[in-house]
């Protein structure tokens, strides 16, 4: 399995994660992050798309995480966003355009 992967937004814009160890302590930064399930031809899928002020304090205790293992994810992915908190929500936003992750609530595409 690769360290990082990128992931294309609507927007047309890629962006690349970080596959991350929630049992290790993470980085007090603030990031984007996914809840992501294995699929076949070794390939993933966001279940979970969302942004932190604090990826160290938001992950480890995150309220969907339970919801996300359950629609079989196994991994979460992750990196910070230097850039603030606008530049962390326009990119959550273009991402669940895109991938639709089935937990995301908001920001999803009508089908």
């Amino acid at each position: 399995m690769t360290d990082t992967l990128d992931w294309p937004g609507t927007s047309g814009k890629t962006y690349r994660y970080w596959f991350t160890d929630l049992n290790q302590a993470l980085k007090n930064e603030g990031g984007n992050y996914m809840f992501v399930k294995p699929m076949p031809g070794n390939k993933w899928l966001p279940v979970y798309i969302g942004q932190a002020d604090s990826l160290g304090a938001r992950l480890p205790c995150h309220e969907r995480l339970p919801d996300a293992k359950r629609a079989g994810a196994t991994h979460a992915m992750t990196h910070t966003t230097p850039a603030g908190e606008q530049a962390r929500l326009a990119e959550e936003r273009d991402l669940i355009q895109y991938w639709n992750p089935v937990l995301n609530t908001h920001h999803r595409k009508v089908q």
